[in-house]
């Protein structure tokens, strides 16, 4: 059965894929050669197994339609039961011996509406396809380098894709966390790099937005600089730490991401991990394709959706770093045995310590007095999260291991010399 020839708007048409295929092909797609965006989908509702007769429905669509129905987007049913006007048609495949003695199913062509088909022609209302299928154009990396030389400006875009998607699309939500998750990262990772100068053209680098576009689904985004000359050094240097972090990332490998991430504060460590929150969240890998400013070249790093929940995994178990620092002389401010709480300022430095207590510190300090004449000497651990959401403490703990009354000429921890002291 010669379906490619029929005399359709559109023919001559090429095969696109077959959905079910029993002794020939029963429900496919087909595509015009002259009109690529006009499709046919072709299904076989009727055959009579003595004389081989088939009764098929072909319907024209377009090419976002087809897109929808392969998807899932649009159930099969919907396809032919709202076909538009002049789209639907009944093609009789009846087998005939021509007058040489040749034999052949010949068509026979009839227009349809789609309220007059009968309900056992309809496919069941619970079938569709749900097939993955690109609905927009390819993303094209190329158009980065040209667009940045363009705008005299760095541009970069982050690749992500949704397990669950069967067209080309990414959650709202999901996108709207990673770019502001990704302006942080950068912003932050900028900061560490320029230190304490203080020049807005340095320090107060953002991110815009400039499209969604598809690949799997892509953001595109561009650096703007307080400045009227983007600092290059700093965003070369920003975008080196940042692609650096991903390919750990893809490497599954736990040490070598936690070498990575001590290469930044606290504070840079919960921004990449707020980058990589919304990907896990919804199976997504990523791809960072970069264009600096003034350069020719497209730089890219990718790290599959395993390796986005492992890290996030791996961060939010990572142990604290611990560290300890001797208040030689403080002040006693606050403290509750029962709940086994307290704080201490460090009449040196000024800095104020409040946490929970270890049962031998709550021993120690039953009978202290409270106040501003009340000096202690403490010894105090300190427990610094891998990354924390609170950028005002980086989610410190403090515990206090030892404490007693304060005696004036008394010397330094000498048997933890390691340990930080505060007094000066």
């Amino acid at each position: 059965m010669d379906f490619e020839s029929l005399d359709l708007v559109g023919t001559p048409f090429e095969h696109v894929e077959t959905y079910v295929y029993f002794d020939g092909r029963r429900t496919f797609a087909m595509r015009s050669i002259g009109m690529p965006d006009l499709y046919y989908i072709v299904n076989t509702v009727d055959e009579d197994e003595e004389t081989g007769d088939l009764v098929t429905l072909a319907v024209a669509v377009s090419g976002d339609r087809f897109r929808a129905m392969r998807a899932g987007i649009v159930p099969f049913r919907e396809v032919f039961a709202e076909a538009a006007r002049s789209s639907l048609f009944r093609v009789d495949w009846a087998w005939v011996e021509d007058a040489f003695g040749g034999q052949g199913s010949v068509p026979t062509i009839s227009q349809l509406l789609g309220e007059d088909l009968p309900a056992r022609w309809l496919p069941s209302e619970d079938a569709r396809l749900s097939l993955p299928t690109a609905t927009v154009e390819p993303y094209e990396p190329s158009r980065l380098v040209a667009l940045a030389q363009a705008q005299s400006r760095t541009l970069f875009a982050i690749e992500v894709e949704h397990e669950g998607a069967r067209i080309t699309e990414f959650p709202a939500r999901n996108a709207g966390e990673l770019q502001v998750a990704v302006d942080g990262a950068i912003g932050s990772i900028a900061k560490e790099y320029v230190g304490k100068r203080k020049s807005p053209i340095t320090r107060e680098l953002r991110v815009s937005t400039l499209e969604l576009q598809a690949a799997s689904f892509v953001l595109v985004m561009a650096i703007d600089s307080a400045g009227v000359v983007e600092p290059t050094d700093v965003t070369s240097n920003v975008f080196e730490q940042l692609s650096s972090f991903i390919a750990a990332v893809a490497t599954n490998e736990g040490p070598q991401l936690l070498q990575e991430l001590k290469k930044h504060s606290p504070k840079t460590r919960g921004r990449l991990r707020a980058m990589l929150k919304p990907l896990a969240a919804v199976g997504s890998g990523l791809t960072l394709s970069t264009a600096i400013a003034h350069t020719n070249l497209v730089q890219a790093v990718s790290a599959e959706p395993v390796s986005v929940r492992a890290a996030i995994e791996f961060i939010d178990n990572a142990p604290p770093e611990v560290s300890h620092v001797n208040v030689r002389r403080g002040i006693l401010t606050g403290l509750v045995l029962r709940t086994q709480r307290f704080e201490i300022i460090d009449a040196a430095s000024n800095t104020a310590y409040k946490g929970a207590m270890s049962d031998e510190a709550t021993a120690e300090a039953d009978g202290l007095a409270v106040g501003n004449e009340s000096f202690v000497t403490a010894t105090i651990r300190v427990e610094t999260p891998l990354t924390n959401d609170d950028e005002q403490t980086a989610g410190v703990k403090y515990y206090l291991e030892s404490i007693e009354t304060f005696v004036q000429g008394a010397r330094p921890d000498v048997d933890n010399p390691d340990a930080d002291d505060t007094a000066t």
